[in-house]
């Protein structure tokens, strides 16, 4: 009998759509979805959920507002959230660790593609530092942020660091993400916050600040929930600007890659970088250093064994040197990127069933 798979996420997320279209390619049935707020009610549903031995799939849960409330507040959130706020990510994170570990007791019968605690680590961007330090794989030094505007300057001003990329601990998709550049007399802050009646609001494009006031509200607004202060290495450029790779390893393998070339010091896709062949712009920096970035990408897989799927945020400097930036446990929508005539979720699909049966 063919395996299923059992999916918790929000069936009509764009994530879910593209899953089930791969599935009907290769053949197989539409996975078993237990939504998200399902799970959150009640997690003891999933003991009754598939067969031993089916595969176990957990979607990210932060596109959905409702979901994100409902695990934000069973880490101790509280407030409300006007559209487009940025949402601390704290008590979200408390909230998911509990309730992936409900999944984890209610799912023993079934076989994850996503383990919690690599969920975990690839969420909280300390932990995941200091994973990749673990496993000898170089990345940016990244330090635990102070929680005052006041002491993050006189750190940098101590051990005299003038540019660094400042991010929620427990942030995603470049939310807020701030680059900054101090000295005591100047001060700039480029980052996808927006200040709106005292609040933060997350835009995708990129705003630049330079007066202290707003500079130390969006400052401060991040560090009190927790941050981490990662140091500056500029990014190797192609002819179009900057850029860094999403490289997708799934089940241990290179398979969809693209390069992300901004206009900026943040990159990322959603805040209107340009794709651009990953071996193309590699190449344009030098010879070997698209070998260089998948070795490193194959070190960083073989450090989550048993992920299904593991996105992985390259970059590398003028030198050709690779540094890790961030992984992400749900970094494969990536529409229309094909690998072998593949897209992410094809591969996937291909990976835990093989072919049709």
């Amino acid at each position: 009998m063919t395996r299923r798979l059992v999916v918790v996420a929000e069936p009509d997320d764009k994530r879910a759509r593209s899953l089930d279209a791969a599935m009907e390619r290769a053949g197989l049935c539409r996975p078993l979805y237990v939504p998200w707020t399902d799970v959150l009610r009640d997690p003891s549903q999933l003991q009754h959920i598939g067969s031993p031995g089916d595969f176990l799939r957990v979607e990210s849960p932060g596109s959905d507002p409702k979901t994100w409330h409902l695990l934000a507040q069973r880490g101790g959130f509280d407030g409300t959230l006007t559209d487009g706020q940025w949402r601390p990510g704290r008590a979200f994170f408390v909230g998911l660790q509990r309730a992936l570990a409900d999944i984890c007791r209610a799912t023993p019968q079934l076989i994850p593609t996503h383990p919690a605690q690599h969920i975990l680590t690839m969420t909280d961007k300390l932990w995941c530092a200091q994973h990749l330090q673990q496993h000898h794989i170089a990345t940016p030094q990244t330090d635990d942020a102070p929680q005052s505007v006041e002491a993050l300057r006189a750190q940098l001003h101590r051990h005299r660091r003038y540019a660094v990329c400042l991010k929620p601990r427990w942030g995603s998709s470049s939310a807020c993400v701030m680059a900054y550049r101090f000295r005591p007399n100047e001060e700039q802050l480029i980052t996808t916050a927006r200040l709106v009646d005292g609040q933060l609001v997350n835009e995708k494009r990129l705003h630049v600040y330079r007066d202290s006031a707003s500079i130390s509200v969006l400052l401060q607004t991040i560090l009190s929930d927790g941050a981490v202060v990662q140091r500056w290495i500029p990014k190797a450029a192609t002819s179009g600007g900057p850029f860094d790779v999403r490289v997708l390893m799934i089940a241990g393998q290179l398979a969809q890659r693209v390069a992300r070339v901004g206009n900026g010091a943040i990159t990322n896709l959603h805040i209107d970088a340009k794709r651009m062949s990953a071996e193309e712009a590699l190449d344009s920096v030098g010879p070997h250093v698209a070998d260089r970035v998948y070795f490193v990408c194959q070190q960083v897989a073989d450090s989550f064994p048993g992920q299904l799927v593991l996105g992985i945020d390259v970059m590398v400097d003028a030198a050709g040197r690779p540094f890790v930036i961030e992984c992400n446990a749900w970094g494969d929508y990536l529409p229309k990127l094909l690998h072998h005539g593949q897209d992410s979720y094809d591969s996937q699909v291909h990976a835990m069933f093989g072919t049709a049966a």
